[in-house]
């Protein structure tokens, strides 16, 4: 049935290709009002999903969809490019939060979903892509679902297996979209497009000191912050609920920025390169985040190693990030000058240990415990919280409340918190997958090297390098917002791909 209802839409749908833009217009407006009032009725009336001819608003959401589904079917890049903005900017959750407005995510992902498995059955150059690393994440939900069993609260374990299963949906979405060259430089772009408007707005208020003014919900400010012992200023979050999360998804965006200054023609896009990169950088050093800084030092460092830069260009470097330090708020220098806590053993320094250090090290000590106590399995996915305060009594933990976040605490470090949520079984299936499109990814670089492409092969050299440093990060950071991650390693499968059916379609053989 399913696959007469694609061939048909087929035969109806190229016919539309003299039809006026207005009307792709209209379908794409109707796609978009599809995806919201799916996204506010399935949240809020599951009933709607029993469709009743008799029902308005049924007939309503049956019209959009059509229409949706059209424009969709016929521009899946289109589809593609949204959802990516409204994932890197955190529009949707903004607009649920902030403004009472449906999740257009939800209604979208779900169209998407239906396009790509339409356009996979009934095109015969479109069928559906399922790689290594895809068939690892779906591993690793069914790890998470069978760790519910072991949880003690099991409402925490669906949850967190509900947002993993989305990061697949996402996943999937992408390595099936991302079919080309074009598709992907256009990706990357979006992303990079809306970091800059993000950090424009985070820098805007810190250098103008509007506070209290939160853009609509894309310029959250955390006020009061720590910043070193007493000392107390603004850290701005962006579009997310904490400082350090928003630097965690600004850092791959740094070497992106510095690939369009390099590899772009147009001069215009050039400098949207540079100031891409200068305000994202400028934004980080407003989040205060250390662990961020030292992601940045070592992109940093493997692009210099890559790249291998002229000594002209390294002089120039060096004042342009001198000129940086004198700009640099001196609360900042103060605030990183607490890293060198992580390497001085003196029982006085540790006395003297950053507070939240101290918080810091307590958490993931209790991870720790969890782990050991539970190797195989884990405690349950997303039960962390859960059962920290039993064991906070046991690694000698005061802490009631960690910066008065509020009531539940987490590990702070990624893998420790795979690892004693999921135990080996969990925390084997992500690093796999990691290793798989790491793997990928340098094998990406080459094969295009090979082709002759080398500004593809720097601009997948750029997505490894900004997973690195979202990887550095994410040892001190646990997996609040994972959709990023998850984001960054489509797109690098997805290079992956395209790279591979590139060799293939030139008929040319061997290892690349």
């Amino acid at each position: 049935m399913s696959l007469t209802v694609c061939i048909e839409a087929k035969r109806w749908l190229p016919g539309l290709s003299a039809s006026p833009r207005l009307l792709w217009f209209i379908a794409g407006a109707c796609s978009i009002l599809f995806a919201a009032i799916a996204g506010k009725w399935i949240g809020t009336d599951p009933g709607i999903v029993n469709f009743d001819p008799l029902r308005l608003e049924h007939m309503l959401v049956l019209a959009a969809a059509l229409l949706g589904f059209a424009f969709l079917y016929r521009k899946p890049e289109s589809g593609l490019l949204l959802l990516l903005a409204l994932l890197y900017s955190n529009a949707s959750e903004v607009a649920v939060r902030f403004h009472g407005l449906p999740s257009i995510l939800q209604g979208l992902a779900l169209l998407l979903g239906l396009v790509v498995v339409g356009r996979g059955l009934s095109e015969p150059r479109e069928k559906l892509r399922c790689d290594m690393s895809l068939m690892l994440a779906a591993a690793y939900c069914i790890v998470l679902f069978a760790s519910s069993a072991l949880a003690a609260n099991p409402s925490l374990a669906d949850k967190r297996l509900i947002e993993q299963a989305k990061c697949l949906l996402i996943f999937a979405l992408v390595i099936n979209l991302v079919r080309s060259r074009v598709t992907l430089d256009r990706a990357t772009w979006t992303i990079l497009i809306v970091g800059a408007a993000l950090s424009t707005i985070s820098s805007l208020q810190v250098l103008t000191s509007s506070y209290s003014w939160d853009f609509g919900g894309f310029g959250r400010i955390k006020e009061g912050a720590q910043i070193v012992g007493d000392m107390r200023r603004p850290r701005v979050s962006g579009p997310l609920s904490d400082p350090n999360f928003y630097a965690q998804i600004l850092i791959p965006l740094i070497p992106l920025g510095l690939y369009r200054l390099r590899d772009e023609k147009s001069a215009w896009r050039r400098l949207f390169g540079a100031y891409a990169s200068a305000v994202c950088l400028l934004t980080l050093l407003f989040t205060y985040s250390r662990g961020a800084i030292l992601a940045l030092g070592i992109m940093l460092g493997i692009l210099l190693m890559i790249l291998r830069p002229p000594l002209k260009h390294c002089l120039a470097g060096v004042a342009l990030l001198g000129l940086a330090v004198l700009l640099i708020p001196p609360q900042f220098e103060q605030r990183l000058g607490t890293l060198s806590q992580f390497v001085d053993t003196n029982e006085s320094a540790v006395a003297k240990t950053d507070s939240s250090f101290r918080q810091r090290a307590l958490l993931m000590r209790a991870a720790w415990e969890m782990w050991r106590d539970h190797p195989i399995a884990g405690v349950g996915a997303g039960n962390y919280p859960a059962r920290y305060q039993e064991y906070a009594d046991r690694v000698g933990s005061d802490v009631s409340s960690y910066e008065e976040f509020g009531e539940e605490r987490f590990a702070h470090s990624l893998y420790l918190e795979t690892g004693a949520e999921t135990g080996l079984a969990g925390l084997s299936v992500f690093l796999a997958i990691l290793i798989v499109v790491g793997v990928k990814g340098w094998s990406a670089v080459r094969i295009f090297r090979r082709l002759g492409d080398l500004k593809t092969a720097r601009l997948v050299t750029s997505l490894m390098i900004g997973l690195t440093g979202y990887l550095t990060t994410s040892l001190f950071l646990h997996a609040s917002y994972p959709r990023y991650l998850w984001l960054l390693l489509a797109l690098i499968a997805a290079s992956a791909q395209i790279a591979q059916k590139t060799l293939f379609d030139k008929g040319i053989s061997g290892p690349a």
